[in-house]
């Protein structure tokens, strides 16, 4: 047998952008240019169900048809999850698990994957009750003949992302042992194995310095592992069109839609295979994707209106736009819009103290709010936590949060630790509730200057409440000072949906 080829199209992080619109990417739209025949496959890596307004509408709508059904005496299936029917439109042949799919809870996940053509592989991370329908791997034969021997991995950092609650529900396993465990199995049944990691490097691709030694990507040892053909990697965000790495071949196509990756592999006579790979851009804009089976546009063209309907409707008007600007300026002085997260937070809690981030792509609210726009300034899905935290945590938290400035020529900049891999401009937290200051030109460990509650210095042995994201509760980024505080609430809001209802209602804050 001579020569034969196959092709992969391979999406990651999609972070909810199911729906296109003026100048943003969406799957509905990009499942358009997914040209399929019987040697291609389609594979996803993960992060699809959190992100942007769909993530939180499509949860909505879940758990208010959950509540119609506890009311009604004899249980009835949910429809399709919605974005489940975008993702069977575009014919997707497997997916892995994300650290944010976990985000609104395993039914609702469970939900999303049974409503699934697509198989879901993930080898390292399943739920102690059997309720996710996941495999560990699959071989698919494609028409020319070629066995793709296939298996799914998940980050195993979730503690840091996810829930406790949720983390209890789950068996977790190192991803590097797993694929041993699983690359074994596949040896000698398949002519192509592949792996799907929502995860990603710890090296520097192109030079191999270390950029990441937390341990929560490890996609270069995965290379390294004997067996391993083709590594499809996420979670970092990051646009790798391609490259052999310690033998194997690595791909990472970015995120929220923006593009994907196109990989075409040979497989000759001896068996050496190689790869081609590009990224190619998705297109944007408001053209309708028409799915097959024609049947089921109406359902996704209801789907899509409803979103619009919801995500259109105005909150309040503003006194005036509350802005966002550049991180370097905000580290140094402070930043509106973390001031007035902040204040929602103080206003739910009633803690005596509140901490927030901003993230990478978060933008201000304008003076005339509508639901979107909340999302788009508050972009994930955190909920929060109330701890009982000492003064010496919290001064710890303060000295961890002012590494992210350094003192440079002329002014000051962010350390390269939160810029590579990829940005981490939600490291950086800003504080309510206590009168501080930083001071970035001392060594890290000595930067805070000034800590102080109601007037008074704030001693280590001081107790306070304080309100923090179940992203910072779980050790989020390096703050595991925050683990060992007394959680005295954990309310299951999102922060985006209590900052729409600080709003709603109030036609007009002038």
């Amino acid at each position: 047998m001579g020569e034969r080829t196959f092709r992969i199209l391979y999406t990651s992080d999609i972070h909810g952008r199911l729906f296109a619109r003026p100048g943003e990417a969406g799957l509905d739209v990009a499942g358009r240019e997914f040209d399929k025949d019987g040697n291609t496959l389609i594979f996803d890596g993960g992060d699809l169900l959190q992100g942007g307004t769909a993530g939180t509408f499509f949860v909505r709508q879940f758990r208010e048809k959950e509540r119609e059904l506890e009311q009604k005496s004899g249980r009835k299936p949910h429809p399709p999850h919605p974005a489940a029917q975008v993702m069977n439109a575009c014919g997707y042949d497997a997916v892995t698990l994300g650290n944010h799919d976990f985000n609104y809870g395993l039914p609702y996940l469970a939900d999303y994957l049974t409503s699934l053509r697509a198989v879901c592989l993930c080898a390292n991370i399943d739920s102690r009750a059997g309720i996710l329908p996941v495999e560990e791997s699959r071989i698919f034969t494609l028409e020319n003949g070629l066995r793709i021997g296939v298996f799914g991995l998940c980050t195993d950092a979730l503690a840091g992302w996810e829930r406790e609650e949720t983390i209890r529900q789950l068996c977790i396993e190192k991803p590097l042992d797993a694929a041993r465990r699983v690359l074994g199995g596949l040896r000698g049944r398949c002519d192509v194995t592949v792996c799907i990691y929502h995860g990603g490097f710890e090296e520097d691709p192109a030079t191999g310095e270390v950029l990441d030694d937390s341990g929560e990507n490890a996609a270069c040892a995965l290379c390294r592992e004997p067996g391993l053909d083709l590594l499809l990697t996420g979670h970092q965000h990051l646009r790798e069109p391609g490259r052999p790495l310690y033998g194997s071949y690595a791909v990472q196509p970015g995120c929220f839609c923006g593009c994907y990756a196109d990989v075409s592999g040979t497989v000759g006579m001896d068996g050496e295979i190689r790869f081609v790979s590009c990224l190619k851009e998705a297109a944007t804009g408001e053209a309708p994707f028409t799915p097959d089976p024609a049947d089921s546009l109406p359902a996704l063209t209801g789907l899509r209106q409803a979103l619009e309907n919801w995500e259109s409707g105005r909150i309040c008007t503003l006194p005036a736009p509350i802005p966002i600007q550049d991180r370097v300026h905000m580290a140094l002085h402070g930043s509106a819009l973390a001031d007035f997260i902040n204040r929602v937070q103080l206003a739910v809690t009633g803690a005596q103290i509140s901490a927030t981030c901003l993230s990478n792509t978060a933008l201000g609210l304008p003076a005339e709010v509508r639901v979107a726009d909340v999302f788009l300034a508050y972009t994930s899905a955190n909920t929060l936590c109330t701890v009982r935290c000492s003064g010496a945590v919290l001064r710890s938290a303060l000295e961890w949060t002012a590494e992210f400035l350094n003192e440079e020529s002329g002014g000051f900049g962010i350390d390269r630790r939160f810029l590579r891999p990829k940005p981490r401009y939600f490291h950086y937290d800003f504080y309510a509730g206590i009168d501080y200051r930083l001071d970035f030109t001392r060594e890290p460990g000595s930067r805070v200057v000034r800590l102080q509650y109601g007037g008074r210095d704030i001693l280590p042995e001081d107790s306070f409440t304080l309100c923090i994201t179940n992203y910072r509760r779980a050790g989020g980024d390096g703050y595991g000072m925050f683990r060992a505080c007394e959680l005295l609430k954990a309310d299951p809001v999102p922060v985006a949906e209590h900052i729409i209802g600080y709003l709603s209602g109030r036609k007009s804050l002038q």
